[in-house]
């Protein structure tokens, strides 16, 4: 397998699980270019439609008593969490009241289902949203939560190659035949300043002006001057000033935040940790989790081992299911090796690493040696990431798959640019595809 590029290492994707050249290219130049239609856990594609440019008008729902209701969303340029809380206040609700099965890309066009309480039915049908379009709003029994999604189908052209087309297409037919290494892709730590997973170890550790540091002094490559100086002189006492402030961009708003809280009350870094939306917390770890859990994808297959076929002492979870790290996964051991091996080659099983967490147990195998040299280099323990007290950085870990299996693969050339269609399930990301084909630096990417 071929090296991955320098930044892709800094976040543990060490490794491309292709040996072809990159076409280059970029991604995104247009949010048109990249489209993601939701599959909701009933198989259903939450198609794109062409947009109406005027509200859908206020539903009828009589004789419908349920407590939440559902709601397509038809978004561009925004994201989940963004177009949420923009609902959330233009109906007067608290934000956490307006839920959704997954996070989508901002730069891009994206389609998915969210829900509310039924008494925002009305309101809904008459909202007029610049770039957000609402439809298909139904009665619904239950909210809509993280992880309830099958997965998604992505139209995506890539336009400035470095090949020609036909290279093009000649490489994107070797990436859709491999199983590809299921990363948690670089969006996830940031691209311009990949610090997501430092501010999630510092809040691991409860080393709060560790993880103010991070966000506020940790430089970015494409920073202007000004802003460059003025992280530097945080970096000397963390004691920021209005100037200060001021140089900080609008859309640095949770950093703003964290600074304005620390002029009222200096050096209360736990204090003003706690200013920042308990969900972004939540964010930073779980982003360490993926960090913690790409390097040990990345140090099981430098060693020899597949990210595809079960070896001994491996776990394997359902396709398709949920998996918290405590409830239903398989055993690789002497007796069941054969078995659970025809279990992923049928695809009813797929293989899966930890992503740690307190609730992560491993059995004395050579794969859970690797997982403790890991926590021992970074100073971690499972122990670790019990937080009761502060719920939101509370993480029990999980299992993740390995590998990734393309679906519904078409490849075609369209305004002198590779167009690919596809389909993922959950808990795999198109970027992390298109790394295999473009093999450039991620800020091709964004």
């Amino acid at each position: 397998m071929k090296d991955a590029h320098p930044l892709e290492k800094t976040v543990g994707m060490e490794l491309y699980a292709t040996d072809c050249a990159g076409i280059g290219g970029r991604l995104k130049t247009r949010y048109e270019d990249f489209l993601v239609e939701e599959i909701t856990t009933d198989n259903e594609i939450l198609s794109f439609k062409e947009w109406s440019n005027r509200p859908l008008g206020a539903p009828t729902l009589e004789g419908k008593k349920t407590k939440y209701v559902s709601f397509t969303v038809q978004k561009m340029g925004l994201s989940t969490m963004d177009v949420s809380t923009i609902i959330a206040s233009a109906l007067r609700l608290p934000r956490n009241l307006v839920s959704y099965a997954g996070l989508k890309d901002k730069r891009a066009v994206t389609v998915q289902r969210m829900t509310a309480p039924i008494r925002a039915a009305n309101g809904l049908g008459t909202l007029d949203l610049s770039n957000v379009e609402i439809r298909d709003i139904k009665p619904s029994r239950q909210l809509v939560q993280i992880g309830d999604l099958s997965g998604n189908r992505f139209t995506i052209l890539l336009r400035d190659l470095d090949v020609s087309l036909d290279k093009a297409l000649e490489v994107a037919e070797e990436v859709q035949s491999s199983q590809l290494l299921n990363y948690f892709g670089i969006q996830r730590f940031g691209i311009a300043r990949p610090n997501t997973h430092i501010a999630g170890k510092h809040l691991v550790k409860r080393d709060f002006e560790g993880m103010i540091r991070s966000i506020l002094c940790m430089p970015g490559e494409y920073e202007n001057q000004e802003l460059l100086d003025a992280r530097a002189e945080l970096a000397e006492s963390l004691t920021p000033t209005e100037k200060i402030i001021d140089v900080f961009p609008k859309d640095l708003h949770y950093e703003r935040t964290v600074m304005d809280e620390l002029m009222k009350h200096p050096g209360e870094f736990k204090r003003a940790v706690t200013r920042i939306p308990s969900r972004i917390l939540t964010l930073m770890v779980h982003a360490y989790q993926s960090y913690l859990f790409n390097r040990l994808l990345s140090t099981r297959v430098k060693s020899g081992m597949s990210h595809v076929i079960p070896e001994l002492g491996d776990f394997l979870i359902a396709l398709d299911e949920t998996h918290s790290g405590r409830d239903s996964w398989l055993f690789v051991t002497e007796t069941t090796l054969e078995e659970r091996r025809q279990q992923v080659i049928d695809m009813k099983y797929t293989l899966a690493l930890p992503s740690p967490g307190y609730a992560t147990h491993l059995p004395p195998t050579k794969q859970s040696e690797m997982m403790k040299e890991i926590l021992t280099a970074e100073g971690i323990t499972f122990k670790d990431f019990r937080n009761p007290q502060m719920r939101s950085i509370d993480a029990p870990g999980g299992l993740h798959r390995t590998s990734i299996a393309l679906s519904d693969w078409e490849a075609s050339i369209q305004d002198e640019g590779l167009l690919v269609k596809f389909i993922l399930r959950k808990g795999s990301y198109a970027t992390v595809v298109l790394r295999e084909l473009m093999k450039n630096h991620p800020i091709n990417r964004i």
